[in-house]
């Protein structure tokens, strides 16, 4: 490959495309790792430089294949039935609300943008079904990993860890494997649908196409302030006049800091759960009158860049302070060792928010989900690993093995040849990791034990 290139320009033209794709805003004085990865996605589809393949990706749609494959590696799709339980119960009160509303605008349409997995939009229909409340509900994210998920309804125990046991027997239905199918008359009218929010909003069900309640939770604290501007935009021209706009408990959106093009919204509370409705809402229009309150003369107060890791229930981890992928590693490492998964989770979440191109966060990430029965998390992390790193004997083991548990033959056979071929490699990418070395135990023990379940497994299953 010619050599004649800034890796500073590279790193700059993939993080205005990563922008322009998705909103997410990643700094130019991020981890060397960005350019690396275009570097290797540049040879392996054969372009002369990185420069090359990123003029050739600025042509192309963020729907197109190769562009739709960066985007999912960069998306989070951490989440959980019932989560933030504040945000929850004032969503509750707002279904209430506007079910004792005009009969016109039922059922009441409910949009949740970036709804990763879906178990947001399972959770909002199963509340609605809770309150007997009509409703028609639209997930959409832009990622079509995710969305592939949501659309199959089958969950493992991770996500259903905040989900009490009532509730999982009325809406689930237990499957093999700890894994549980959304099977409810609930979910009727729940759909799914790809939906990028730098583009306009998606049409509801109602006659004038707009939406009564809009959930974007955990999504805009990773855009810049001007693609934060742009989608609040796109969700206030999609709400109906009396409409409500939900964010998670850790986010608080203050448009006037947006500049001009920021629609005009004004934020209400109920205790921990907060939301914003148009400017041109009547002053004082609330819902449970003397319960909610909103804030007349002032917005809410800006949220802190600094996130607290200790509570996993709407942890968003900020990318704008001086802590590093390497610092959260180590951290991450610590409470490890102490027992605390959750913990390490959240830090490893931040540090994939700071760099979603670092091979052993993923890997790490995956071996902590799959402690902790999240096996379908577990085998994303797994896969984004290998798309970074295809040689990676070690994320192909644990891809092969969760595989080979779901009974997909086919998919573990491919993943087992790539054991193998990765082993015989000179380079073991375990030796230029930080921590996971440490995590794992003894290189050379899971080494040959990968070798020997891939040639068992392929002695077993020989392709016919």
């Amino acid at each position: 490959m010619d050599a004649s290139y800034s890796r500073r320009e590279v790193i700059a033209l993939a993080c205005k495309l990563i922008e322009k794709w998705t909103g997410f805003e990643l700094r130019e004085t991020a981890p060397q790792r960005i350019a690396e990865t275009f570097e290797q996605r540049a040879q392996l589809l054969g372009y002369d430089t990185p420069i090359s393949y990123l003029k050739g990706l600025r042509d192309l749609p963020s729907t197109a294949e190769e562009p739709q494959r960066l985007v999912n590696l960069i998306t989070n799709g951490l989440t959980a039935f019932w989560r933030d339980e504040p945000q929850l119960s004032a969503l509750r009160s707002v279904l209430c609300h506007l079910d004792a509303g005009p009969p016109a605008i039922h059922p009441i349409q409910v949009w949740c943008a970036g709804v990763s997995t879906g178990e947001e939009a399972y959770t909002v229909a199963m509340i609605a079904d809770e309150e007997g409340i009509g409703v028609d509900v639209l997930g959409t994210d832009i990622n079509t990993d995710f969305l592939a998920t949501a659309r199959r309804g089958v969950f493992d125990e991770w996500s259903l860890r905040r989900l009490s046991p009532n509730r999982r027997r009325t809406y689930l239905r237990p499957l093999e494997h700890s894994r549980w199918r959304a099977e409810h008359r609930a979910f009727e009218n729940l759909r799914f649908a790809h939906h990028n929010l730098m583009d306009p909003a998606p049409s509801s069900r109602h006659p004038d196409g707009k939406w009564d309640i809009i959930l974007c939770r955990n999504v805009l604290i990773y855009f810049s302030p001007t693609t934060t501007a742009k989608a609040l935009r796109h969700m206030s021209d999609a709400l109906t006049r009396d409409g409500y706009l939900m964010f998670g408990s850790s986010e608080q959106v203050d448009p006037q800091r947006l500049g001009p093009s920021a629609p005009d919204l004004r934020p209400i509370r109920k205790g921990g759960g907060f939301l914003y409705r148009p400017g041109s809402v009547q002053t004082g229009r609330t819902i449970e009158p003397g319960r909610w309150h909103f804030e007349d003369s002032q917005s809410l107060p800006p949220v802190e860049t600094t996130r607290d890791l200790g509570s996993l229930e709407e942890t968003t981890s900020d990318v704008r302070d001086n802590r590093t992928v390497i610092d959260l590693l180590y951290t991450a490492k610590d409470h490890l060792e102490k027992g605390d998964r959750e913990l390490t989770i959240a830090c490893l979440e931040a540090a994939l928010v700071y760099d979603p191109f670092q091979v052993e966060c993923h890997c790490l990430m995956g071996v902590v989900l799959r402690s902790l029965g999240a096996s379908q998390q577990a085998l994303e992390s797994f896969q984004k690993a290998l798309f970074l790193a295809p040689h990676h004997w070690f994320a192909a083991h644990h891809t092969a093995s969760i595989l080979a548990e779901r009974d997909d033959i086919d998919g573990a056979r491919r993943a087992y040849l790539r054991v193998l071929k990765s082993l015989e490699r000179d380079e073991d990418p375990l030796e230029s990791t930080h921590v996971l070395r440490d995590v794992i135990g003894t290189v050379s023990r899971i080494e040959h034990g990968a070798r020997q379940q891939a040639e068992n497994f392929l002695q077993t299953h020989r392709e016919r």
